[in-house]
């Protein structure tokens, strides 16, 4: 490989575009969402209860529900999230339970053309700003979608996965680029130094997502970067993809990508 080229990939080791994604909701701000949840369905329930609607009985083509078992069930589903909800466990089965009796009302209000208390637009909003924390549409029509989101501490551990394994690959290409004669000892110490930056950048997502502080513009560059050494080591001719150490990576970038809408690498 000649100089110019060596010289070339050195530069773009250390000089990643990174883009921007959407700044993840954290465990607090989640937290708190569904506390106005809670508040905004009392609001709601004694609505109905003040205008007797809570004692009415709706039928469709499937079947009879009677109005008082249906709020005795959303209440339920409330209570058993609040309990559930952990930064080592985002309650995705219970957060979907919540979103399709909320989803029902959205729907029937919408169907209807009409809405029967003016509390729920306010509690819809907030449904609808919970499920698009688990990446899903508003309202909930599909029998077949799963809820997805990983809380403060699960994402933290995926980072944390994430470092381990790059230290790995470190290793591996240590011992690979120096038995490579093609590769000089400049290009050695740029890609080093690229994969040093790599696992700096991956401490602080991982620092900032269990302190609850905002993440998008690192997780971007970690991605960037992720990205660019990929690329490098692929002109290289180092062993890359399929290797057990890039796949810690890559389940990493991947659980990342997700959390904050951004292109997997």
């Amino acid at each position: 490989m000649c100089r110019r080229t060596l010289a070339a990939l050195a530069v773009a080791l250390v000089l990643p575009i990174a883009a921007t994604g959407a700044e993840r909701m954290t465990d607090e701000q989640v937290k708190k969402l569904i506390e106005d949840i809670d508040d905004g369905y009392r609001t709601w329930r004694k609505d109905l209860e003040k205008d007797n609607l809570d004692d009415a009985v709706i039928t469709s083509a499937e079947r009879t529900i009677k109005v008082k078992d249906f709020l005795k069930d959303f209440d339920q589903a409330i209570d058993v999230l609040k309990g559930r909800f952990k930064p080592e466990y985002a309650a995705s089965l219970e957060v979907m339970a919540l979103l399709r009796r909320g989803s029902d009302v959205e729907l029937r209000n919408r169907r209807q053309g009409q809405t029967r208390s003016s509390t729920w637009p306010a509690l819809g909003a907030k449904l609808e700003a919970l499920a698009h924390a688990y990446e899903l549409a508003w309202p909930v029509e599909s029998m077949t979608v799963q809820a997805i989101r990983l809380n403060d501490g699960e994402l933290a551990g995926k980072v944390e996965q994430m470092e381990k394994a790059v230290k790995q690959v470190q290793s591996e290409t240590d011992s690979a680029a120096k038995a490579n004669k093609s590769i000089d000892k400049t290009t050695r110490g740029s890609l080093k130094s690229s994969i040093q930056q790599l696992e700096q950048t991956a401490k602080e997502v991982r620092s900032r997502i269990k302190d609850d502080r905002p993440a998008s513009v690192e997780v971007g560059q970690l991605l960037s970067q992720t990205t660019k050494l990929k690329e490098t080591l692929s002109k290289l001719s180092l062993p890359t993809a399929g290797a057990p150490a890039w796949q810690g990576i890559e389940s990493g970038t991947e659980a990342l990508s997700r959390a904050f809408d951004l292109p997997k690498p």
